[in-house]
């Protein structure tokens, strides 16, 4: 701690005060270009107020062994501080005005001394003045004066904006509760420690709407270049649309958790908005084999909008979905830890342009799809729709890929669908039933291409005679290949590498191919011009996913 000696005559008076103050601000605009070697933002009004506060700054400043903010702070310490801004330090923390950074600019030599005062005390007037007009300006043209790092609470009850250009960091699981909104504006950046998440609780909402240029980023709050899969939870939105199950429980949570609730009966609500949304190194894992996904969405109804988005580097699923009748539409998942896109409960949404990118030695299957584990029949039966798929891997990956697995009573519709360089098989149908299924229309193919499929590429499909048997004798080449449903192809127009390459590799080439696109619905949803196969359109100039996604390995 700083010493408590009266001032001297170099500290004393209003000349004294304002040659402090302006010593003082030198010192935060000298450490705030520093930041990157370690020190904090710098509060200009604690660093006046706050002996501690200001003590432990310069001890900071001091350790970054800087020859020019030494000088400075043994300037600093000169003036025996305590005695010249005694009115500021009189003041209890507890009453204390929120910090103000106003601009005071040094003042030449030649002018400093009696009749410079009057001038240093009316600029420091001047600048109070402006830093409380500040604290008074709306939140939204808060944002203006210049980023902040703001620690997020740990419960939101009531309506909240995160602003423009600050970074948001979860210390812990944070809930949006009790009926509340989380606004979260375009180029906030949200940052996890470990432990941490994002949980939109049943009758809450979120509304994360970026742009392309400005897209909202969640992800690590560990350096550039250490982070890595599992680092913190993800994003959790919980709704009250139809499930098969009569109560449900999001995974990640306490049992006894109440907040951890989803379903209902109203197929049309929201869970609010994600909108040109990046999700990374998400999945932390919460105990042995129950990791938190990237982006979960338990019971949401056909009023959220999910869109552009993508969840890159998570340790378990990408996209996890629980259920309800939400849509997504432009989603790209990549490097996830276990399966790209998976859904259970009864999901019976729709989803177009969807990309999944599974990394060389990591991940399971691009799709996997279960109705519900205990009664493979529970209604509403999960039966989501897609159109214009993508699905890229690894062949010489050392784990396993496959392109679906569909399982435990899942339906679905799978139309304009791309599967590229998995080792395992294209498409493996578990579980008897499916021939059922495939009869009543529940489960139907249209326009899947089949590239470079199986351990010789050439295989895509699996003998499952005897004992490998798991779905009632169903033959999937058969009902896919024989009918037309799908097609083996050479070529699906994409370059060697286009699997982690990034967004501009993964426009394909025109090439010629046996099967026809099938025309999208007429419904406002659907884009009903995509008729071509895949994620993206061959030969085009640019692609859906450019300019807002990223790929970076840690």
């Amino acid at each position: 701690m700083e010493s408590s000696t009266t001032a001297t005559a170099d500290g004393a008076g209003s000349g004294g005060r304002a040659r402090a103050v302006n010593a003082l601000w030198n010192l935060k605009r000298l450490c705030d270009a520093r930041a990157a070697a370690g020190m904090p933002m710098i509060h200009f009004k604690m660093l006046l107020a706050d002996p501690e506060y200001r003590e432990d700054i310069l001890q900071r400043a001091e350790s970054l062994g800087d020859s020019e903010v030494r000088v400075q702070v043994a300037q600093i310490r000169a003036m025996k501080l305590q005695g010249a801004l005694a009115r500021e330090s009189a003041a209890p923390a507890a009453s204390r005005p929120p910090p103000v950074e106003p601009h005071v600019q040094a003042i030449p030599a030649q002018n400093r001394g009696s009749h410079a005062s009057p001038i240093i005390i009316t600029a420091v007037a001047l600048a109070a003045i402006l830093g409380l007009a500040y604290y008074l300006l709306p939140m939204g043209q808060r944002a203006a004066a210049g980023p902040k790092t703001v620690q997020a609470p740990q419960q939101i009850l009531e309506n909240t904006t995160w602003e423009a250009g600050n970074t948001y960091v979860l210390s812990g699981p944070t809930f949006v509760e009790k009926g509340a909104r989380l606004t979260i504006q375009p180029g906030v950046q949200v940052r996890g420690q470990p432990g941490s998440a994002l949980f939109v609780t049943r009758g809450s909402t979120i509304h994360a709407r970026g742009t392309a240029a400005e897209p909202v980023v969640f992800s690590s709050n560990k350096p550039v270049g250490r982070r890595a899969p599992g680092d913190w939870g993800g994003v959790v939105l919980l709704g009250d649309a139809p499930t098969n199950r009569r109560s449900n429980r999001i995974e990640g949570l306490a049992e006894a958790d109440a907040r951890g609730e989803y379903g209902g009966a109203n197929a049309t609500s929201s869970c609010g908005v994600l909108d040109y949304v990046r999700i990374e190194f998400a999945g932390y894992e919460i105990s042995k084999d129950n990791e938190l996904n990237g982006l979960t969405l338990g019971g949401c109804g056909s009023g959220t909008i999910v869109r552009n988005v993508q969840v890159h580097r998570g340790l378990d699923d990408g996209i996890e979905v629980f259920g309800g009748t939400v849509d997504l539409k432009r989603v790209l998942v990549s490097g996830a830890g276990d399966d790209a896109f998976d859904w259970d409960r009864g999901w019976q949404g729709r989803a177009q342009y969807v990309l999944l990118l599974l990394y060389p030695n990591m991940g399971d299957n691009g799709f996997e799809g279960d109705n519900y584990k205990v009664d493979n029949d529970a209604q509403p039966r999960s039966a989501p729709t897609f159109y214009n798929v993508t699905m890229l891997a690894a062949p010489d990956s050392t784990r396993v890929h496959r392109g679906m697995t569909l399982r435990r009573g899942s339906g679905g519709r799978f139309h304009n669908v791309i599967i590229s360089g998995f080792n395992g098989e294209a498409v493996d149908l578990r579980d008897a039933g499916v021939g059922a299924l495939s009869g009543s229309g529940e489960l139907d193919f249209a326009g899947v291409l089949l590239h470079e499929i199986g351990p010789d590429g050439r295989t895509p499909f699996a003998d499952e005679a005897g004992d490998a048997d798991d779905d009632g004798g169903f033959d999937e080449s058969a009902f896919l290949l024989a009918e037309g449903r799908a097609a083996v192809v050479r070529s699906v127009g994409l370059l060697p590498g286009a699997l982690t390459r990034g967004a501009s590799d993964l426009v394909p080439s025109a090439v010629d191919l046996p099967l026809t696109a099938v025309t999208p619905p007429q419904d406002e949803f659907w884009d009903e011009g995509a008729r071509f196969i895949g994620a993206i359109p061959p030969g085009g100039s640019g692609t859906w996913v450019e300019g807002w996604t990223a790929f970076p390995e840690n």
